[in-house]
């Protein structure tokens, strides 16, 4: 691969090895700064001995998320009262732990490239199957075209994002910087989680508390509605921001 008007070849930084063709210490790395520095550190400790185990608690961690996922699926479509809850459970816990294994990794200097790779896959699955699951059944009162926008919405700019960081990445750091993540972003990630597990939490509860809580429940759920849609339009103009840094860096090359 080369870049545009040049024709210096841009070499890759491979997921799980070194060969003598690619180097960790090139200009151009192929996901983030963060993957390209763990990685080589990885490969000085290797030099050293002390090179921190595949299997070790972090990413063992993200592993059980992504087990999360069918067991997500099967609570959601299981008949018993408990299903909700045990739902929302599930979303918490790998939520939780989408930020334990990175406080631990960095905690016990165990990061790695594998780590750097497979977490934020493994929230992009979990998050877009909840998603997915919320817009095929939302709880009452929300219809189906209230939820079904923001959550296309949302699948929509992820899926940019991810194909924008790819095209950063490959470009140059330059181009990498101008995608890094900003406080939008944290900002949408923060009201979308709440207000997932809001609505996880709140589907079909009136079968549980019964009848007479309709009325509050479903203020509860327009109001977590709402706040999805909130996340839903600082998804919008984050993208728009990072859409923004991108054409000023083009513009300046």
């Amino acid at each position: 691969m080369k870049r545009r008007g040049s024709e210096r070849a841009i070499r890759g930084v491979p997921l799980f090895r070194v060969s003598t063709m690619e180097s960790l210490d090139s200009p151009i790395d192929r996901r983030a700064d963060y993957y390209r520095l763990t990685a080589l550190e990885g490969l000085r400790k290797r030099s050293t001995g002390t090179v921190s185990p595949f299997l070790n608690l972090p990413n063992l961690l993200t592993i059980s998320r992504v087990f999360m996922v069918p067991m997500f699926v099967v609570t959601w479509f299981w008949t018993s009262t408990a299903a909700p809850a045990t739902t929302a459970a599930l979303f918490t816990i790998a939520a939780l732990t989408d930020w334990l294994d990175g406080y631990l990794a960095r905690r016990l200097q165990l990061t790695s490239a594998f780590g750097a790779f497979l977490d934020p896959v493994a929230d992009k699955i979990m998050v877009s199957t909840a998603l997915i699951l919320l817009a095929s059944d939302p709880p009452p009162p929300i219809s189906l075209p209230a939820m079904v926008v923001p959550v296309v919405i949302m699948t929509a700019r992820e899926l940019t994002m991810s194909a924008l960081r790819e095209w950063a990445a490959a470009w140059s750091n330059e181009a990498h910087k101008a995608v890094k993540v900003n406080s939008l972003g944290k900002w949408k990630t923060a009201l979308q989680m709440v207000a997932m597990t809001a609505l996880l939490v709140l589907r079909h509860a009136d079968l549980i508390l019964g009848p007479g809580y309709e009325s509050g429940l479903h203020a509860l759920v327009l109001g977590a509605l709402a706040v999805l849609w909130l996340a839903a339009l600082l998804a919008v103009w984050s993208l728009v921001n990072y859409m923004s840094c991108v054409w000023k860096f083009l513009a300046s090359t």
